[in-house]
């Protein structure tokens, strides 16, 4: 006998949960990848991918047919259309550096968008093959669920957070996939052997069990620490060093925040390439008054470059002493206090953001801080979760750090020995071979200048005359990220800036160091809070690399190099008139970051916005107004769903769901057995089809005939040779509507009045 395949509803149901499965794997790879798909998107390629994947399943022909198809289209459109063959040239070249790269054992390369689409539409294209293929012909998901795994385990690998959570909702719809697949095939079966059923095999334990294995690994711990692998563990990352990107792989150890995990580089090994920016809001910081030129909100410092990376380096913790953290400041630097509450949005671990520089944290179980003012909190900071950062907000004066003692080496380049207050200074002087002409450059830009801090000014106003971009070519394996950006491509972002500029700094002996957060432009829209603060959004757009520069007796200066139109130049103007005593002392945290905080940051009078005026509401209609009729619309509502539902409920215990007469036949014998049962005749399980027949005959003497008739109708169906024709439909329904009346034939009809219990007769 013929397999069957399974039914028009089974296959639509197998379907739709497929594409939630690829629509998954879309969207995680969009996010992964830094992509701008839309949502909408995504959703319309997984339905396209999995009606392709389930041609394949009806058959290979088909499948090929429209493959071949597909490719022709794509032929003829980059003959025709001069736009699609130059996208498709760009998406070629891309490619070809993304092949050289990976060959060169970088796996964490970069790709320019017209590579992404492709990849992101091969992927849907594979994952619907691999999901349709074994749900459709075995009914199960072994595959689908290892594909699942591989994939969202090494995004989160490579320190993707909402892999985890995407892998979950992946788990779930995958084992839903494998009941529905069972289920399918077995009707089939069943139909192919020439067996019915009244009913769908029951769904409702298994959906039950995946529901209940859910609310379990929700409640199970999920913060682990990564497991070291030892001797093992170093061998592996020495035989292959793009393993030591990955978590718990060594590099990233300081803070769980980085650009990576922002938008501004999906390449996580290795400096450079094209980027796409992440709108989503990360951060919501309040504070008592807007900021009067960009805030920069720290995230992670990192002292060490590598050519093509860089690494948090060896920096010390920090002791506090009384909760607060130590000053680097010189006793003289001008200041302002502020006390802000941060609000991650998104997961950021166990990153604590704050300003330069950070006094104490409150909110928080407990934190630890290391010598470049990294700071992590005793456990992951959940999304939502608020905490208040008392902070040192330099003022900085051109004039007084020109005046403060200048550092320059002694004449065999070893630095004098500074007093306790002095951070050690070897750890931002530290630089890998680079190029001479890089050193050269930095030394012909500021000739004119002595002053360490004079020439760091010309550096950054340097390196702001250059292009911004977030698509340049990734850096060739074996170049210097700097060297190449300074002399090939003098075109990036962020990332590209800030890494010259400190390596430039360090050429000249200035200690400098690489710091990634969230720059908050003057300009960004706000909002108050019911105290009137101003609360700002700070979006993963805004993720952004600067330069921290020290100056001894002075402290670190912020610099940016980057040319961007909305965060102009650091104002260095302030004036110096204003000795230390005069500063306001550093104000008590809040006990609760709720509380009332004191904030001194500076407002410029041609900045000053005034707060909204209220809304007028007056010509709205008021609440109680034209609503006289509801008392009659809502019952009448009622009613006319409830109809509608009682329509559905019997329209559908009429439906026959084989066409074939031999089926019809059969499917009409056991709904009318299951009717009878709802009127107290019940068909016992050793009562064959005439015996129950019989026993209905004796309790509703007008159906006998009909009954008699149906039962011999049906053993013909189901027992007899193939070729006997048989009947299509009795009228026992017609002789229960008028022993019974409407009424209670409808309500047993519908289950809700039972009839009384017989015994077999």
């Amino acid at each position: 006998m013929a397999t069957a395949r399974p039914s028009v509803g089974y296959q639509l149901a197998l379907a739709l949960v497929s594409a939630g499965l690829v629509a998954l794997v879309l969207q995680s790879l969009n996010q992964f990848w830094h992509m701008d798909l839309p949502l909408e998107q995504a959703l319309l390629l997984a339905l396209v991918s999995v009606l392709w994947g389930w041609l394949w399943w009806q058959s290979r022909r088909l499948g090929l047919l429209s493959t071949a198809a597909v490719g022709l289209a794509a032929l003829v459109a980059v003959r025709r259309l001069p736009e699609f063959s130059r996208w498709a040239l760009r998406a070629a070249v891309e490619g070809a550096d993304l092949a050289r790269e990976l060959a060169g054992g970088n796996l964490g390369a970069s790709f320019g968008p017209n590579l992404g689409a492709v990849l992101i539409a091969l992927a849907g294209l594979g994952s619907a093959l691999v999901v349709t293929g074994e749900a459709f012909r075995r009914g199960r998901t072994v595959w689908t669920l290892a594909l699942g795994f591989l994939l969202f385990g090494t995004q989160w690998g490579w320190y993707f957070e909402p892999a985890a959570g995407y892998f979950q909702a992946y788990a779930v719809l995958a084992l839903l996939l494998w009941v529905l697949g069972q289920a399918a095939l077995r009707e089939a079966r069943w139909r192919a052997e020439g067996r019915h059923l009244g009913r769908r095999s029951p769904l409702t334990p298994a959906v039950a069990a995946i529901l209940g294995i859910v609310l379990v690994a929700a409640v199970l711990p999920s913060d682990f620490r990564p497991v070291s692998l030892g001797e093992l563990g170093r061998r592996l990352q020495t035989a292959i060093p793009a393993l030591q990107d990955f978590r718990g792989g060594g590099v990233r150890t300081i803070a769980d925040f980085s650009l990576a995990s922002t938008g501004f580089t999906p390449d996580l090994g290795r400096l450079g390439g094209a980027v796409s920016l992440d709108d989503r809001v990360a951060l919501r910081i309040a504070v008592n008054g807007p900021v009067s030129q960009a805030l920069y909100v720290r995230g992670a410092a990192f002292l060490t470059y590598t050519g093509s990376t860089w690494e948090p380096g060896e920096s010390p913790e920090v002791r506090m002493e009384g909760g607060m953290l130590p000053s680097q400041m010189g006793e003289e630097t001008l200041r302002r206090n502020l006390v802000a509450e941060v609000t991650p949005v998104l997961g950021f671990g166990r990153t604590v953001f704050h300003m330069l520089e950070p006094v104490r944290i409150d909110g928080l179980p407990g934190y630890s801080a290391d010598a470049e003012a990294n700071l992590r909190a005793a456990r992951p900071i959940a999304p939502g979760e608020t905490y208040a950062v008392t902070a040192r907000i330099p003022l900085y004066s051109a004039v007084q750090i020109r005046e403060s003692p200048a550092y320059s080496p002694g004449p065999e380049g070893q630095m004098p020995s500074p007093d306790e207050s002095v951070p050690d200074l070897e750890r931002y002087l530290q630089l890998p071979r680079v190029p001479p002409r890089v050193g050269a450059l930095a030394r012909r830009i500021t000739a004119d200048w002595e002053h360490p801090f004079d020439q760091a000014v010309a550096i950054e106003s340097y390196l702001r005359t250059m292009h911004y971009t977030l698509t340049p070519p990734p850096t060739p394996r074996g170049r210097d990220f700097v060297d190449f950006f300074l002399f090939d491509l003098q075109e990036g972002y962020c990332t590209y800036y800030a890494s010259a500029m400190v390596v430039m700094l360090r050429e000249l002996g200035i200690p400098a160091r690489f710091v990634e957060g969230f720059a908050i432009p003057s300009s960004a829209p706000f909002t108050l809070d019911s105290r009137g603060w101003y609360v700002y959004e700070a979006r993963n757009s805004q993720a952004h690399a600067w330069v921290e520069a020290y100056f001894p007796g002075y402290g670190w200066v912020t610099f940016d190099p980057t040319p961007r139109a909305d965060l102009p130049v650091i104002s260095r103007s302030a004036s110096p008139t204003p000795s230390a005593a005069d500063e306001p002392p550093v104000p008590e945290a809040p006990d609760e970051p709720g509380a009332e905080a004191a904030s001194d940051l500076p407002l410029p009078p041609s900045e000053e916005q005034e707060r909204p005026e209220p809304m007028d509401f007056s010509g709205l209609t008021p609440a109680g107004a034209g609503r006289d009729w509801t008392w009659l619309a809502a019952p009448l509502a009622v009613l006319i769903a409830i109809v509608l539902l009682v329509a559905r409920v019997l329209r559908g215990q009429e439906r026959f769901r084989y066409r074939d007469p031999r089926s019809v036949v059969q499917e009409a014998w056991e709904k009318a057995a299951w009717l009878l049962a709802r009127f107290g005749l019940r068909r016992q399980p050793h009562q064959t089809a005439h015996e129950y027949a019989a026993r209905v005959a004796e309790s509703l003497p007008s159906l006998r005939e009909e009954v008699l008739q149906a039962a011999s109708d049906y053993s013909a169906a189901r027992y007899g040779p193939p070729g006997r024709p048989v009947p299509a439909e009795h009228a026992h329904k017609d002789a229960l509507f008028d022993r019974y009346g409407w009424r209670t034939y409808l309500l047993r009809r519908l289950g809700l009045r039972r009839g009384p219990r017989t015994r077999p007769g």
